[in-house]
């Protein structure tokens, strides 16, 4: 039992651990959820995995008997998995972190990371407040010299949906004739 314990310990923490560095060295999550579907997710099963063998070795290490153990152990990785949907299910409900219309972008330029398609999206990277946020990207308006594709720097006209309407920077930039 006690080498299952172990493996969902070092699986679920490293699983974890993986999670919390890209994170923090800002790589995008792999975690791709439909909606109906949250319980089978890969961040549940971490988290699963995580409390199981963490509480099944705690349990072992206290002398608590290898039934009353699993079982504590079973119950304690589900009530983990089980938070963690209820809290992600809540912050999705809440819009938490989304930036749907966030006027404070606008005007503020972009550099492109994903060309963006004529009639599709791409990504943008812009900084505000010390901060480098990327964002979906879709053209304004098409009617630029140069082909959307092409657009390397660009200017945000507006936020819709989480997806930021882009001119090129150099059509946007104020003309220096006089």
């Amino acid at each position: 039992m006690a080498t299952l314990y172990w493996l969902s310990l070092i699986v679920g923490g490293g699983l974890a651990l993986l999670s919390i560095f890209g994170d923090l060295l800002e790589f995008d999550s792999a975690d791709v959820d439909a909606d109906a579907w949250h319980v089978l997710s890969l961040r549940t099963g971490t988290y699963l995995l995580f409390a199981f063998g963490a509480t099944g070795l705690l349990l072992r290490a206290a002398g608590v008997g290898a039934l009353w153990g699993f079982v504590a152990a079973s119950f304690a990785g589900a009530v983990g998995a089980a938070m963690s949907v209820a809290v992600f299910r809540y912050l999705r409900r809440s819009d938490s972190g989304d930036m749907p219309e966030d006027a404070s972008l606008v005007g503020l330029p972009g550099r492109v990371v994903l060309p963006i398609q004529d009639g599709g999206t791409g990504k943008v990277i812009v900084s505000r407040a010390g901060r480098e946020l990327e964002l979906l990207a879709r053209a304004f308006d098409t009617e630029s010299a140069a082909p959307v594709e092409t657009w390397t720097e660009v200017v945000i006209v507006e936020v819709t949906a989480g997806t930021a309407l882009v001119t090129p920077y150099s059509d946007a930039a104020p003309s220096s004739k006089t």
